[in-house]
């Protein structure tokens, strides 16, 4: 991720990972012998551990190859889909400086804080989904009202045919409370926290 507030370089010692005036974070090969603990340094987990040469390891945006005089590290270069840009997002003329300004990038974890500079674009949001079905019957319940509420906010779904439902788009990391209501039937509610995708199984009613 190349974070500008990168917590793998304020816990390496003696100074063994650096960010260099491009940008790119870089871990030392000679002074980062021995250093596991930086693994758990990086909330993201890119860095990873080289048994055989005692060192953490990680990206570095082939750096080696930019000196040199290359455009754009190899990943970006062999991308069949065109899936990622390389650049320099201090120039507004470049093209990954361009795409930042027409679309709406956002880094992979906002809830780290670490200003990091590998941006996405259309980062799939969390969801919550489930179906509905009346125990007395044991059927699915279509044309149920369910809502999901955070800090106030609510949002609300009417359960299909099928007895589904679903609320898609959503913060990650954060807890909502959902209620299911039906004529005659006992309202069900309960908290749930968007830490990953979430399929809620069959929520029976009870009368």
């Amino acid at each position: 991720m190349h974070c500008r507030e990168a917590p793998c370089i304020k816990q390496a010692q003696n100074d063994a990972v650096y960010r260099r005036p491009d940008g790119i974070v870089i871990i030392d090969p000679v002074k980062a012998k021995g250093q596991r603990h930086l693994l758990s340094a990086c909330p993201y987990g890119v860095i990873y551990w080289n048994e055989e040469k005692n060192l953490p390891q990680k990206c570095t945006f082939c750096a080696h190859l930019l000196d040199q005089g290359w455009k754009e590290p190899r990943c970006v270069e062999l991308c069949s889909s065109g899936a990622l840009t390389f650049g320099d997002l201090d120039d507004p003329q470049s093209e990954v400086a361009r795409l930042i300004v027409s679309n709406n990038t956002e880094v992979l974890s906002p809830e780290f804080g670490l200003k990091e500079n590998v941006v996405y674009i259309g980062v799939p949001k969390r969801y919550i989904a489930g179906t509905v079905a009346y125990m007395d019957t044991d059927e699915v319940s279509p044309g149920v009202t369910v809502t999901l509420t955070k800090d106030g906010v609510q949002n609300t779904a009417i359960t299909n045919n099928f007895g589904d439902f679903e609320f898609e788009g959503l913060a990650s990391d954060s807890a909502y409370l959902l209620k299911i209501e039906a004529p005659q039937y006992k309202t069900h509610e309960q908290r749930v926290e968007t830490r990953k995708n979430t399929y809620l199984g069959v929520i029976t009613l009870q009368k």
